[in-house]
């Protein structure tokens, strides 16, 4: 009988989807996500040019800024690869493309942050700033996803009704979760609070 040592490599976005058991028979290298400086390097030097050539382009016809890259990776993907970035760079070469066949050979555009949006719409993602002021009923949280941290800002107002707390919005479970345990604690502090129990 011949006996073999196998190694299997498995990759994946998130931990928390991989079952227990599994989890425990493999050994985990956990890599940090590119930086942005990184993945602009990574769209200069490949997915450019990668995307130019599958869309029949030269640089003749299209040129990113080192702006435009940092507006795509800002305001068009929020991911930890580039994934999503080669795909928008790959829609905005793919609408060049039917500018040329349109208009000729001779068309050609240098895509910088001010025009981006203009081949690829209304911008996916905005940079949050928390409030300056406080503001009752507002409140500004923090969140983590599997490419990085962000803040929610988080709103409640008080309207006539049977005492139900409503949420709106996608929720995730923690979220719901923690609303519901912030009505709990006001519930139990309601008379030091001078509310209704309801």
């Amino acid at each position: 009988m011949v006996s073999t040592k196998w190694s299997f490599i498995a990759t994946a976005n998130v931990m928390h989807t991989i079952p227990p058991a599994l989890q425990d028979r493999m050994e985990v290298l956990r890599l940090h996500g590119y930086t942005e400086q990184e993945k602009v390097e990574i769209a200069k030097q490949f997915l450019v040019k990668k995307q130019l050539l599958q869309a029949g382009l030269t640089e003749k016809n299209l040129k990113f800024s080192d702006d435009s890259i940092t507006t795509l990776i800002r305001s068009y993907t929020r991911e930890a690869g580039v994934r999503n970035l080669e795909r928008e760079i790959g829609n905005i070469c793919r609408k060049v493309a039917r500018k040329v066949v349109k208009e000729g050979e001779s068309y050609n555009v240098v895509i910088n942050a001010e025009n981006a949006g203009e081949f690829l719409g209304v911008i996916k993602f905005r940079d949050t700033l928390a409030h300056e002021k406080s503001e009752v009923g507002l409140v500004t949280g923090l969140a983590w996803t599997e490419v990085g941290g962000s803040i929610l800002s988080t709103e409640a107002t008080v309207v006539d009704g049977k005492g139900k707390l409503t949420l709106t919005g996608k929720l995730g479970d923690v979220m719901q979760e923690s609303a519901q345990a912030a009505m709990s604690y006001v519930r139990s502090r309601a008379a030091r609070l001078g509310l209704a129990r309801d």
